[in-house]
Protein backbone atom coordinates (compact mmCIF):
# COMPACT_ATOMS: atom_id res chain seq x y z
CA UNK A 1 0.00 0.00 0.00
CA UNK A 2 1.12 3.58 -0.59
CA UNK A 3 0.70 6.48 1.79
CA UNK A 4 0.51 10.23 1.16
CA UNK A 5 1.98 12.72 3.58
CA UNK A 6 -0.83 15.29 3.62
CA UNK A 7 -4.32 15.10 5.12
CA UNK A 8 -7.14 13.98 2.80
CA UNK A 9 -9.40 16.55 1.18
CA UNK A 10 -12.97 16.73 2.46
CA UNK A 11 -16.26 16.71 0.66
CA UNK A 12 -19.02 19.08 1.66
CA UNK A 13 -20.68 16.37 3.73
CA UNK A 14 -17.47 15.88 5.71
CA UNK A 15 -16.36 12.57 4.22
CA UNK A 16 -12.86 12.22 2.75
CA UNK A 17 -12.60 12.52 -1.02
CA UNK A 18 -10.87 9.51 -2.54
CA UNK A 19 -8.28 9.86 -3.83
CA UNK A 20 -7.20 13.21 -2.37
CA UNK A 21 -5.79 15.86 -4.69
CA UNK A 22 -2.15 15.21 -3.72
CA UNK A 23 -2.34 11.43 -4.23
CA UNK A 24 -0.36 9.77 -7.03
CA UNK A 25 -3.64 8.21 -8.21
CA UNK A 26 -4.70 11.62 -9.52
CA UNK A 27 -1.57 12.06 -11.61
CA UNK A 28 -1.52 11.45 -15.34
CA UNK A 29 -0.49 8.03 -16.61
CA UNK A 30 2.90 9.28 -17.82
CA UNK A 31 3.61 10.82 -14.42
CA UNK A 32 2.66 7.62 -12.62
CA UNK A 33 4.87 5.55 -14.91
CA UNK A 34 7.81 7.90 -14.33
CA UNK A 35 7.32 7.51 -10.59
CA UNK A 36 7.87 3.75 -10.90
CA UNK A 37 11.55 2.94 -10.77
CA UNK A 38 12.80 -0.07 -12.75
CA UNK A 39 13.89 -2.10 -9.76
CA UNK A 40 15.53 -5.53 -10.10
CA UNK A 41 12.21 -7.07 -9.01
CA UNK A 42 10.25 -5.25 -11.72
CA UNK A 43 12.87 -6.15 -14.32
CA UNK A 44 12.54 -9.81 -13.32
CA UNK A 45 8.73 -9.60 -13.52
CA UNK A 46 8.81 -8.00 -16.98
CA UNK A 47 11.38 -10.50 -18.24
CA UNK A 48 9.40 -13.46 -16.90
CA UNK A 49 6.20 -12.09 -18.48
CA UNK A 50 7.89 -11.75 -21.86
CA UNK A 51 9.37 -15.25 -21.62
CA UNK A 52 5.96 -16.63 -20.65
CA UNK A 53 4.37 -15.20 -23.79
CA UNK A 54 7.20 -16.25 -26.10
CA UNK A 55 7.46 -19.83 -24.82
CA UNK A 56 3.75 -20.45 -24.25
CA UNK A 57 2.50 -23.73 -25.74
CA UNK A 58 -1.04 -23.99 -24.34
CA UNK A 59 -2.99 -27.21 -23.96
CA UNK A 60 -6.77 -26.64 -23.95
CA UNK A 61 -7.62 -28.32 -20.59
CA UNK A 62 -4.79 -26.51 -18.78
CA UNK A 63 -5.47 -23.26 -20.62
CA UNK A 64 -9.14 -23.38 -19.63
CA UNK A 65 -8.30 -24.06 -16.00
CA UNK A 66 -5.71 -21.30 -16.00
CA UNK A 67 -8.15 -18.82 -17.52
CA UNK A 68 -10.67 -19.65 -14.78
CA UNK A 69 -8.04 -19.08 -12.11
CA UNK A 70 -7.14 -15.75 -13.72
CA UNK A 71 -10.80 -14.72 -13.79
CA UNK A 72 -11.17 -15.65 -10.11
CA UNK A 73 -8.06 -13.70 -9.17
CA UNK A 74 -9.12 -10.64 -11.17
CA UNK A 75 -12.57 -10.72 -9.61
CA UNK A 76 -11.04 -10.85 -6.15
CA UNK A 77 -8.71 -7.95 -6.94
CA UNK A 78 -11.59 -5.81 -8.26
CA UNK A 79 -13.64 -6.64 -5.16
CA UNK A 80 -10.65 -5.69 -2.98
CA UNK A 81 -9.89 -2.38 -4.67
CA UNK A 82 -13.58 -1.49 -4.67
CA UNK A 83 -13.30 -1.31 -0.88
CA UNK A 84 -9.76 0.05 -0.55
CA UNK A 85 -9.23 3.72 0.32
CA UNK A 86 -5.47 4.10 0.65
CA UNK A 87 -4.23 6.49 3.33
CA UNK A 88 -7.71 7.13 4.67
CA UNK A 89 -9.34 4.07 6.15
CA UNK A 90 -8.44 0.66 7.57
CA UNK A 91 -10.57 -1.59 5.40
CA UNK A 92 -12.34 -4.43 7.21
CA UNK A 93 -15.32 -4.94 4.87
CA UNK A 94 -15.84 -6.98 1.71
CA UNK A 95 -12.95 -9.40 1.11
CA UNK A 96 -11.02 -7.79 3.98
CA UNK A 97 -13.50 -9.45 6.34
CA UNK A 98 -12.15 -12.81 5.13
CA UNK A 99 -8.42 -12.10 4.63
CA UNK A 100 -6.22 -9.14 5.44
CA UNK A 101 -4.54 -9.29 2.03
CA UNK A 102 -7.15 -10.17 -0.60
CA UNK A 103 -5.38 -8.29 -3.41
CA UNK A 104 -2.23 -10.36 -2.90
CA UNK A 105 -4.32 -13.52 -2.86
CA UNK A 106 -5.90 -12.40 -6.14
CA UNK A 107 -2.45 -11.73 -7.60
CA UNK A 108 -1.31 -15.22 -6.61
CA UNK A 109 -4.35 -16.73 -8.35
CA UNK A 110 -3.67 -14.71 -11.51
CA UNK A 111 0.01 -15.67 -11.55
CA UNK A 112 -0.84 -19.36 -11.04
CA UNK A 113 -3.47 -19.16 -13.76
CA UNK A 114 -1.12 -17.59 -16.30
CA UNK A 115 1.57 -20.21 -15.83
CA UNK A 116 -0.98 -23.02 -15.87
CA UNK A 117 -2.52 -21.65 -19.08
CA UNK A 118 0.86 -21.31 -20.81
CA UNK A 119 2.20 -24.82 -20.24
CA UNK A 120 1.34 -28.40 -21.05
CA UNK A 121 2.50 -31.84 -19.91
CA UNK A 122 3.55 -33.11 -23.36
CA UNK A 123 6.72 -31.21 -24.21
CA UNK A 124 9.76 -29.78 -22.48
CA UNK A 125 8.89 -26.06 -22.81
CA UNK A 126 5.43 -26.67 -21.40
CA UNK A 127 6.75 -28.57 -18.39
CA UNK A 128 9.50 -25.97 -17.92
CA UNK A 129 6.88 -23.21 -17.76
CA UNK A 130 5.00 -25.04 -15.03
CA UNK A 131 8.25 -25.52 -13.13
CA UNK A 132 9.00 -21.82 -13.53
CA UNK A 133 5.53 -21.01 -12.23
CA UNK A 134 6.14 -23.17 -9.14
CA UNK A 135 9.44 -21.36 -8.57
CA UNK A 136 7.70 -18.01 -9.02
CA UNK A 137 5.11 -18.91 -6.38
CA UNK A 138 7.90 -20.00 -4.02
CA UNK A 139 9.59 -16.61 -4.45
CA UNK A 140 6.26 -14.82 -4.06
CA UNK A 141 5.37 -16.54 -0.78
CA UNK A 142 8.88 -16.94 0.61
CA UNK A 143 10.44 -13.59 -0.34
CA UNK A 144 8.08 -10.99 -1.74
CA UNK A 145 5.15 -11.27 0.68
CA UNK A 146 7.18 -11.31 3.93
CA UNK A 147 9.05 -8.18 2.81
CA UNK A 148 5.81 -6.43 1.86
CA UNK A 149 4.19 -7.42 5.16
CA UNK A 150 7.07 -5.98 7.21
CA UNK A 151 6.94 -2.66 5.39
CA UNK A 152 3.18 -2.24 5.02
CA UNK A 153 2.14 -3.42 8.46
CA UNK A 154 4.59 -0.96 10.01
CA UNK A 155 3.02 1.87 8.01
CA UNK A 156 -0.51 0.71 8.79
CA UNK A 157 0.26 0.51 12.52
CA UNK A 158 1.45 4.13 12.51
CA UNK A 159 -1.75 5.17 10.76
CA UNK A 160 -4.34 3.06 12.54
CA UNK A 161 -2.78 1.75 15.75
CA UNK A 162 -4.94 -0.65 17.82
CA UNK A 163 -7.52 -0.99 15.02
CA UNK A 164 -4.93 -2.91 12.98
CA UNK A 165 -4.29 -5.34 15.85
CA UNK A 166 -8.03 -5.85 16.31
CA UNK A 167 -8.40 -6.72 12.63
CA UNK A 168 -5.41 -9.07 12.81
CA UNK A 169 -6.86 -10.84 15.84
CA UNK A 170 -9.96 -11.85 13.89
CA UNK A 171 -8.92 -12.13 10.23
CA UNK A 172 -6.17 -14.37 8.77
CA UNK A 173 -3.11 -12.83 7.16
CA UNK A 174 -3.53 -14.48 3.75
CA UNK A 175 -5.65 -17.63 3.43
CA UNK A 176 -9.26 -16.54 3.95
CA UNK A 177 -11.64 -17.53 6.69
CA UNK A 178 -14.93 -18.99 5.46
CA UNK A 179 -17.30 -16.71 7.35
CA UNK A 180 -16.71 -12.94 7.30
CA UNK A 181 -15.70 -11.07 10.41
CA UNK A 182 -18.18 -8.31 11.26
CA UNK A 183 -16.18 -5.31 12.43
CA UNK A 184 -19.10 -2.92 12.56
CA UNK A 185 -17.84 -0.91 9.59
CA UNK A 186 -20.52 -0.08 7.01
CA UNK A 187 -18.29 0.82 4.07
CA UNK A 188 -19.62 -0.56 0.78
CA UNK A 189 -18.07 -1.58 -2.52
CA UNK A 190 -17.50 1.37 -4.88
CA UNK A 191 -16.77 1.22 -8.61
CA UNK A 192 -15.28 4.69 -8.20
CA UNK A 193 -12.66 3.23 -5.87
CA UNK A 194 -11.86 0.54 -8.44
CA UNK A 195 -11.21 3.25 -11.04
CA UNK A 196 -9.36 5.51 -8.59
CA UNK A 197 -7.01 2.62 -7.75
CA UNK A 198 -6.41 2.06 -11.51
CA UNK A 199 -7.36 -1.59 -11.22
CA UNK A 200 -8.72 -1.83 -14.77
CA UNK A 201 -5.15 -2.22 -16.06
CA UNK A 202 -4.98 -5.75 -14.62
CA UNK A 203 -7.99 -7.26 -16.47
CA UNK A 204 -6.85 -5.66 -19.72
CA UNK A 205 -3.27 -6.93 -19.36
CA UNK A 206 -4.28 -10.47 -18.34
CA UNK A 207 -6.87 -10.76 -21.11
CA UNK A 208 -4.29 -9.63 -23.66
CA UNK A 209 -1.73 -12.08 -22.30
CA UNK A 210 -4.15 -15.02 -22.53
CA UNK A 211 -5.12 -14.03 -26.07
CA UNK A 212 -1.48 -13.81 -27.16
CA UNK A 213 -0.76 -17.22 -25.61
CA UNK A 214 -3.54 -18.87 -27.59
CA UNK A 215 -2.86 -17.19 -30.94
Amino acid sequence: MSFSSGPPDKQAVGRPIYPDKQAIQNARLVTRLKARRLTPRLFLVYSASLALLVLACPWLPAFSGGALLCASGLGLRIWSFGHLRKNQHLVTTGPYAHTRNPAYLGSALVMTGLFLAAGNPYNTPGIALWAAGALGLLIFFGGYLPRKYRREYGQLRRFFGPALDRHAAHVPNFWPRLMPWHSGDTQRFSWRCVSANHEWVWPAAVTLALALMWV
